[in-house]
């Protein structure tokens, strides 16, 4: 729900409505009017009381211009010299104006586009709008937007659609011996004026046919409907009707339209006041139309926006972060119950599975891979594979060697072996004695082939790397691995001297 402010000031007061819009619905608050004194401080003050009485806060202020103080008159421009602007505009108003271009506010508003564009030209004093200006903003009621009283009035067929009708509709506001009056056709503006000195049934009788005849000079067709507001537009319906050339019946008072009126307003607010009215309707954001606050006056990256909107922009910033901080909290207290949780299981877990309750995640992981501190790595340093490996690359290629038997028990290596000579065998052992993981290398028995009179021989090897710490209940590993060919059993003399005699062609190894 939004409250805008529509200012209309006369030579004697300052009138106000605000309007209240909802959810499909306009509401007329309320219609103020306040006394004024002559000159800007007068103006300033009379806004400061009627910004009392209207209340905080406001989404907006608009105000109108007298018309008695604005040049309206139509143009034609061709389309492309339309585009260039202000420039294009003081060059087709300069002469027809009373006053000079150069000291002037001009805008337009489109009455009927093509090419070339018909246009409803205004012009005002510069002095005069900044001093407008500056006085209603020194009374803190800052308008967003300043327009024209009779064009404004035009604006009412936005909310209004009794006044969109399509034949040329009449709108005559009376008030202080003067007449705002604008004439529509499809709720769009084709003429307006503002007269005044209208003291006597002969002077308003000759305004208005006046008048008349110039909206018909411009091109526009009369009236076929002509509606009324203000305290003096009893004065003027006869002369109106007679002006138009319209039967008595053709003339009504302002319709309310869809304008819901509050109770503090009175059912006639509307007709007492529609150009403040009409000035509060801007609010509502429709498209283009005549306002001064340009150039000089013009509201500078939407300061007079952010200081009307300030409020509800601090509230919407506070609730915000009000609820980002609650929902952040909230979140934070979901991750703390979860991590307990968590930690819970994982305690209740490690009991039952190492007999000792961890919290700790990574230690936890440690001790499932086997990396704790009281540990060791159940791999060997080297198996059964190294050993084959060993004795492969240690054995020079010089030597004929054969392997009847390779025992590998744990760190405990039993080989049985056939070279040609003993000499070979010893260059054997010495081989393998500078193999790391081969702690001690002790010769066995020899005996001598009777075939081939070849040497058997056997070792007995301490297997344990120098990395490798001995375990305290030594696992059992063992590998296969031959190589050569057995003979038969047969004696021979071994270095000793004795005969002895060996077991052939066995293969085998326990794992």
């Amino acid at each position: 729900m939004a409250r805008y402010l529509g200012i209309e000031v006369t030579d004697t007061m300052v009138k106000g409505a605000v309007l209240r819009t909802a959810y499909k619905k306009l509401v007329l608050e309320g219609v103020y009017t306040i006394l004024r004194g002559p000159g800007p401080d007068g103006l300033a003050e009379a806004a400061r009381d009627l910004v009392g009485a209207v209340g905080l806060p406001l989404d907006g202020t608009y105000a109108a211009l007298p018309g008695t103080e604005v040049s309206l008159r139509v143009v034609s421009l061709p389309r492309a010299v339309y585009r260039r602007g202000d420039k294009a505009l003081a060059a087709e108003l300069e002469g027809s104006v009373p006053f000079d271009v150069d000291e002037a506010l001009l805008d337009a508003q489109v009455v009927r586009p093509g090419d070339p564009t018909e246009l409803l030209a205004a012009a005002v004093l510069r002095a005069r709008a900044e001093s407008f200006v500056r006085a209603l903003a020194a009374g803190g009621a800052d308008p967003r937007e300043v327009g024209v009283g009779p064009v404004g009035l035009g604006e009412l067929a936005g909310v209004i659609p009794e006044l969109a009708a399509p034949g040329p509709v009449l709108l005559l506001h009376a008030s202080e011996r003067k007449a705002d009056l604008v004439v529509l056709s499809d709720g769009v503006v084709r003429f307006a004026r503002s007269i005044h000195g209208l003291t006597t049934p002969m002077t308003r009788e000759r305004a208005l046919r006046q008048t008349m005849a110039s909206l018909v000079a411009s091109g526009c067709d009369t009236p076929l409907q002509v509606y009324l507001s203000g305290e003096e537009a009893q004065e003027l319906f006869t002369h109106a009707a007679d002006a138009c050339g319209l039967p008595a019946e053709a003339v009504r008072w302002l319709p309310n339209g869809p304008v819901e009126m509050a109770p503090t307003a009175g059912a006639g607010a509307l007709q007492y006041a529609p150009i403040a009215v009409s000035m509060a309707t801007r609010g509502l954001g429709r498209g283009r139309r005549l306002d001064f606050r340009k150039g000089s006056l013009a509201v500078s990256g939407g300061a007079q926006v952010l200081r009307e909107r300030s409020p509800y922009l601090l509230g919407g910033t506070f609730a915000v972060l009000t609820f980002w901080a609650m929902a952040t909290w909230a979140r934070h207290r979901g991750l703390v119950a979860e991590r307990d949780r968590l930690r819970e299981t994982l305690r209740s877990v490690t009991q039952e599975v190492f007999n000792e309750p961890v919290g700790d995640p990574e230690r936890a992981l440690r001790l499932a891979r086997g990396g704790g501190a009281d540990e060791v790595d159940p791999r060997p340093a080297a198996d059964a594979y190294d050993v084959v490996g060993a004795l492969s690359v240690h054995i020079q290629e010089s030597i004929r060697h054969d392997i009847e038997q390779l025992d590998i028990n744990g760190s405990h290596v039993q080989l049985q072996g056939i070279v040609n000579t003993l000499p070979e065998r010893d260059r054997v052992v010495e081989t393998l004695q500078r193999y790391p993981c081969f702690a001690g290398v002790r010769t066995g028995r020899t005996t001598t082939s009777p075939g081939d009179n070849r040497t058997k021989y056997s070792l007995d090897i301490d297997f344990r790397c120098p990395e490798q710490r001995p375990p305290g209940e030594p696992e059992e590993r063992g590998g296969t691995g031959g190589g050569g060919s057995g003979s038969g059993a047969g004696t021979g003399t071994g270095r000793g001297g004795s005969d002895e005699r060996s077991e052939g062609g066995r293969r085998g190894s326990r794992g």
